[in-house]
């Protein structure tokens, strides 16, 4: 099957402002006329649903577990949403892909080769753009968003047994995604794009990345 449109990927952690990012892009390909859709991470019709409901049971389990069940939900949308997209010239925005599930169960002593053996069958995206922001920063968008509260114990690390205060192993467990996801953007050369400026800014640092490699596609306006 021959790929008509392009993959591209936005990740990065909790409350970076992944989602946002990708609903700006998708405006804007909109805009010239481009044919879009998003996707993400817990949103196929197999799985999707049960992930999202059974979230604090889920992180219960082992990290093996988890990596079957996400790759497997990735899998479900790849092959009835993904790539029928793909094939009819869309570009797809996926809000987290592959590497979010890597590097968390990596954390948690995952075997990372195996983890990303789950994958071979799904082809690499034409972009991946990384976020990035401090984990004091994310937690004041977490109390400004009043979603401190919703703090659970996997998001924040707890399991990790990195702090007795979910506060302060929130930001340690900050510490090790944000030197895996660098990790990987220097290996996969991915661009890295702080979230401190305004989301303006950020956007248009996005779409900066973004436009040479649909550039393509777009319509005069």
């Amino acid at each position: 099957m021959t790929v008509k449109g392009k993959l591209i990927v936005i990740e990065g952690p909790d409350h970076v402002g992944r989602s946002l990012h990708a609903r700006l892009l998708s405006e804007r390909l909109k805009a010239y006329g481009v044919a879009v859709s998003i996707v993400g991470l817990a949103r196929s019709n197999l799985l999707g649903t049960h992930i999202k409901n059974t979230s604090i049971g889920l992180h219960q389990l082992s990290w093996r577990t988890r990596a079957l069940l996400y790759a497997t939900d990735l899998h479900d949308q790849y092959i009835h949403d993904i790539a029928p997209l793909l094939s009819a010239g869309f570009v797809v925005i996926a809000d987290r892909f592959t590497l979010t599930p890597l590097i968390r169960e990596s954390i948690r002593g995952g075997d990372t080769e195996w983890i990303q053996n789950l994958y071979n069958n799904i082809p690499e995206p034409d972009m991946t753009i990384i976020l990035q922001a401090g984990g004091r920063r994310l937690l004041n968008r977490m109390m400004h968003n009043d979603s401190l509260t919703q703090l659970n114990h996997y998001e924040a690390g707890a399991d990790l047994g990195l702090s007795p205060s979910i506060t302060r192993s929130f930001l340690e467990y900050q510490k090790l995604l944000k030197k895996a996801f660098m990790e990987h953007a220097t290996r996969g050369q991915h661009p890295v794009i702080h979230t401190r400026d305004t989301v303006s800014d950020v956007h248009k640092n996005v779409w900066k990345h973004v436009k040479p490699c649909i550039s393509h596609m777009l319509q005069s306006i």
